[in-house]
C-alpha cells in the first residue's frame, strides 16, 4: 500500500534511508537513544516496512514540498530548544512552508505541557503556529490544535512480536489466581503490590517487584493518598528496600518484547496489569503501554491498574473487557484514590469469588481479544496515515 507519505533528513546512511533528525553525527543507529537529544527514527516507518507500506525518504535538498521533516523523540526534554538544532536551512524551510515538522513521541507525558514549551519555540524562532504535527500516546492529544493521539505501542507490540505465536490452551486448568509483574519502581506501584499483599491477594500469585530498578521517581508524587488506604510511609520504604522481590531471572530480558515468556500467563487466570501511568502526568488522557497487550495477545482476561477509561478506550478500538463478569466500574473513577481502591475490591472479589471459574466465563471475550489484536495494526496505520496526511 502506498501512504504518499515523504520523509526527509539533514543526513542520509549509506543505505539511503534516513539518519534521525537532530542526533549526533557519527552514531550508529542503536546509539542515537543514548546520546543527547536522544532523537531517533520515528517507529512508524518500522510498522510501514513489516506491513508493506511504501513511504518515501530522501535528503532535504532533495525532499519535494509537501515532505514531513521527522523527528522521533525517545524522551521530551523540556530544557532541550529542538527547533534551534535544525540546521537553518532547513528551518527555512519549514518557515517558508515547504516541509512540516513531524514530531513523534512514543510516550504519555502531559501534551498540554508540550504543547507549551512549542508553542514558546516557535515564537522565538517566528514560525508559523502550524508548522509541525505532533503525535502522542497519550489520548489527550486529540484535544490539543496541532498534535494527534496514535496507539504506538498496541501497533509496537503487534509488529515486534508478530514471529511469537499467540495459540495458548486458554482453558487449560492453570496452578495461580494472577500474575502481577512490576520492572522500574514507582512509588505508586509499589504501593499497589503492598496494599495487594497486605489484603492476602497475592497469596497463590505470580507477581515481582524491581525496586533496584530505579528511574528516579519522586516519593512526593504519588497520586495515591495513604491516609485513604490507611498505609504508613514507613511500611512502604520499607516494602522497597527489602526488594527486589523477583519471579523471573531473566530480569534484563523484560524489555525485549519479541518474545514474551508466557510461563507467568499460561500458569495464571487473570493478569493484573501495571501499567506505566496512573494519573498521565496529570494530563486526564489514557496512554495504554505493550503490558496491556500482552494479556490480549496471549489469552489473558485482564483488570488495568492504570489511568482512569482504559478499559473504555479498548472498547471503543473493538476489544472486550469482561464486563459481564468483572465489576469495571473503577475504570470510570477519576480520583486516583477512589480508583485504585475500587480497583483492589474487584481483584478482591474475583479471587473470592473462584479466578478459575471467572476465567471460563471470559473465554469468549478473550478469544474475540486475541483475533482482534492480530488484526488491528493496519487499521491503525490506516488511520495515522489519514491523519498525517491531511494535516499537510
Amino acid at each position: 500500500m502506498n501512504t504518499n507519505l515523504s520523509f526527509c533528513y539533514d543526513r542520509l546512511q549509506v543505505d539511503g534511508t534516513g539518519y534521525a533528525n537532530l542526533a549526533k553525527s557519527g552514531l550508529k543507529w542503536q546509539e542515537w537513544d543514548f546520546h543527547w537529544p536522544r532523537t531517533v527514527k520515528i517507529r512508524i516507518l518500522k510498522f510501514f516496512k513489516n506491513n508493506d507500506y511504501s513511504y518515501k525518504e530522501t535528503s532535504v535538498d532533495e525532499s519535494e514540498s509537501g515532505s514531513w521533516y521527522p523527528i522521533g523523540i525517545s524522551w521530551f526534554d523540556f530544557d532541550c530548544d529542538y527547533l534551534g538544532l535544525i540546521p537553518a536551512k532547513t528551518l527555512n524551510k519549514i518557515k517558508n512552508g515547504d516541509l512540516k515538522i513531524l514530531f513523534y513521541y512514543h510516550e504519555g507525558d502531559n501534551p498540554y505541557r508540550i504543547k507549551e514549551r512549542l508553542e514558546f519555540l516557535c515564537e522565538k524562532y517566528m514560525m508559523p503556529e502550524n508548522c509541525y504535527l505532533f503525535i502522542s500516546a497519550n489520548t489527550a492529544a486529540n484535544n490539543i490544535e496541532n498534535f494527534v493521539y496514535f496507539n504506538d505501542h498496541e501497533s509496537f507490540f503487534a509488529s515486534i512480536n508478530r514471529r511469537q505465536s499467540s495459540n495458548i490452551a486458554v482453558n487449560k486448568k492453570r496452578l495461580y489466581d494472577f500474575t502481577a509483574l512490576s520492572r522500574a519502581h514507582k512509588w505508586w506501584r509499589a504501593t499497589c503490590i503492598l496494599d495487594l499483599k497486605r489484603h492476602n491477594i497475592l497469596t497463590n500469585s505470580i507477581w515481582s517487584y524491581h525496586s533496584n530498578c530505579d528511574i528516579e521517581d519522586s516519593f512526593e508524587n504519588n497520586p495515591i493518598d495513604f491516609s485513604e488506604i490507611k498505609m504508613d510511609h514507613n511500611d512502604l520504604k520499607d516494602f522497597v528496600n527489602s526488594g527486589p522481590y523477583v519471579y523471573d531471572k531473566n530480569f534484563e530480558k523484560h524489555n525485549d518484547h519479541r518474545f514474551v515468556n508466557l510461563d507467568p500467563l499460561k500458569q495464571s487466570y487473570f493478569n493484573l496489569v501495571i501499567e506505566t501511568h496512573f494519573d498521565a502526568d496529570q494530563s486526564n488522557g489514557v496512554f495504554l503501554t505493550e503490558k496491556t497487550f500482552k494479556p490480549i495477545k496471549f489469552g489473558q482476561p485482564f483488570i488495568i491498574i492504570g489511568t482512569a477509561n482504559s478499559l473504555k478506550l479498548l472498547r471503543s478500538a473493538g476489544y472486550k473487557t469482561f464486563d459481564s463478569v468483572i465489576d469495571n466500574s473503577y475504570d470510570s473513577i477519576e480520583n486516583n484514590t477512589e480508583r485504585w481502591k475500587a480497583v483492589r475490591n474487584t481483584i478482591l472479589s474475583i479471587k473470592k469469588e473462584s479466578p478459575e471459574k471467572l476465567f471460563e466465563k471470559c473465554y469468549a471475550d478473550i478469544i474475540h481479544n486475541q483475533y482482534h489484536f492480530t488484526h488491528r495494526i493496519k487499521e491503525n496505520l490506516n488511520y495515522i496515515i489519514k491523519e498525517i496526511n491531511c494535516r499537510r
